[in-house]
């Protein structure tokens, strides 16, 4: 009885314990700290940008005062005490005093409602400096945005844009206008799509924008690294998306669709030649994305199919300019200006090898395009080819060392090797890489020579006319802009399907 007794009273002061312990937890939990979380506070000046962490100490957002300081330039000196900091900033000397409300400039006085304070070392101002104490120590109009976190310094406009939502037949279409041009980079994170809108600031009318469809369910913009972005959440996975420049820059248009249900197959007769895939070692493949102008009731006769392939992806960031473009980011935003010329004309299906941001084989791009027979295969590719900018190259395929003359001398055999397929379509192919250098040319005037022969890989296994478009130069030296214009890449898709009207005109 008495370990009863003794087991009773011992569970009784350890729940006792456990209660104070989780009230405790509770009330530190709600109980204003010293010091809160941080964020970040974007400065935008003329000609560059800068981030600082936004602390909030007992309840007030403060700033470190030297860090501050040298965004707008060089301190010529400094002198600390325990409880004193001057600071030579220009012609102009700057006392702070820990605790204390005045800010002194030269002989004048400058009170905050909040006293400067010390935190872990650093000395620390009142983020009330930013609109007190900055326009008379740069003699430049400050602009504090509280809340977006923005500060603009001097006589900057920053840009603005509104939001249209309109449904269209397979999904819907997102209609950004901007008051200034932008200059756009796509780029795919965690499931959603990220649009880079340079390069002037933006201050958003609102941050975030909450849509209820099917397809896009947020719109978040976002620079809290400096650089202007939107952020857009998709509603379910497997949607095709595509951003495309219009109205010189002012006018972003950004489709979601449902990639279409596939069509129900047809008997056909086998083909003469029947390029096998390599079995071992083959990663899985995602489902070749399509879009067509509009559904159709019926399946006959089936529109021709054209597959783009935008180069590098994911982890492969392919060639880099001088401003951080990526050949990724560029080779998407061709394909998809393509895509939308080619669907504007009503005669083509259109196959994207890669969607969003991933990193795929030649093995899986040419696996995407040969099941889906295409009449057309054009991979696009970006890289440093020598001062000229803009510049458009177009290739053919053509093996690196002699083909296997086994397989040449059997005519149309069942089987071709798999490195080889290519080869039995290599008159098509130079006959739409001539088409292609023809009709760039006089849209772009930009590709002057004659469509080049190169063992380029993710051409060598396409049982279909293949050819490869690179634009340059994206090199670490260059200014990319050229590449990015909007009229440029217009030009290169208005480019492609007049060479691809030639080339079916030729094949028929």
């Amino acid at each position: 009885m008495r370990a009863l007794a003794e087991d009773s009273d011992y569970r009784l002061r350890r729940t006792r314990w456990l209660l104070f312990l989780l009230l405790a937890g509770v009330t530190a939990s709600l109980w204003p700290g010293r010091a809160g979380r941080s964020e970040n506070l974007v400065f935008y000046l003329q000609k560059s940008h800068a981030v600082l962490p936004l602390r909030t100490l007992h309840g007030v957002p403060y700033l470190p005062a030297l860090r501050l300081l040298t965004i707008f330039g060089e301190m010529g000196g400094l002198h600390a005490k325990r409880k004193t900091m001057t600071v030579w900033f220009g012609n102009t000397r700057i006392q702070l005093r820990q605790n204390n409300k005045v800010i002194r400039l030269d002989n004048a006085k400058l009170r905050l409602a909040d006293p400067v304070r010390i935190e872990h070392g650093d000395w620390m101002v009142p983020v009330e400096f930013l609109t007190t104490v900055l326009p008379t120590l740069l003699n430049q109009p400050v602009h504090y945005q509280v809340r977006g976190h923005r500060v603009f310094i001097g006589d900057i406009q920053p840009n603005t844009f509104t939001l249209g939502v309109t449904t269209i037949s397979n999904g819907t279409r997102l209609t950004f206008r901007f008051t200034q041009p932008i200059q756009l980079q796509t780029a795919a994170r965690n499931g959603k799509w990220v649009l880079f809108l340079g390069p002037h600031p933006v201050e958003p009318t609102e941050s975030s924008y909450r849509l209820t469809n099917p397809y896009i369910s947020e719109v978040r913009f976002d620079d809290r690294d400096g650089l202007p972005k939107l952020i857009l959440t998709p509603s379910s996975v497997g949607l095709n998306f595509f951003p495309t420049l219009t109205g010189g820059g002012r006018v972003l248009v950004a489709q979601v669709e449902q990639p279409p249900a596939p069509a129900v197959a047809q008997s056909q007769p086998p083909a003469a030649v029947a390029p096998t895939a390599p079995a071992a070692g083959s990663s899985a493949l995602p489902l070749p994305q399509t879009s067509t102008v509009a559904p159709s009731s019926t399946i006959t006769p089936p529109l021709p199919v054209v597959v783009l392939d935008a180069g590098e992806g994911g982890t492969d960031f392919g060639a880099r300019g001088k401003n951080g473009l990526l050949e990724k980011n560029l080779t998407a935003q061709l394909v998809a200006r393509v895509r939308v010329a080619l669907m504007a004309t009503g005669k083509y299906k259109v196959v994207l090898t890669r969607v969003g941001d991933v990193n795929l084989s030649s093995n899986q791009r040419d696996i995407i395009a040969n099941i889906t027979h295409p009449i057309a295969f054009i991979s696009f590719h970006a890289g440093d080819m020598g001062p000229a900018i803009p510049r458009i190259m177009v290739y053919s395929y053509t093996p690196a060392s002699p083909p296997d003359q086994t397989v040449a001398s059997l005519g149309s055999p069942l089987f071709v090797p798999w490195d080889q397929v290519q080869l039995s379509y290599a008159p098509q192919s130079l006959r739409l890489a001539e088409d292609l250098q023809q009709q760039l040319e006089a849209t772009t005037h930009d590709a002057g020579s004659q469509p080049r022969q190169a063992p380029v890989r993710v051409l060598r296994s396409v049982a279909a006319p293949a050819t490869a478009i690179e634009v340059g130069s994206l090199a670490p030296d260059t200014n990319p802009a050229p590449l990015t214009d909007p009229t440029f890449q217009n030009q290169i898709a208005a480019g492609v399907v007049l060479a691809l009207a030639a080339f079916q005109a030729g094949a028929s």
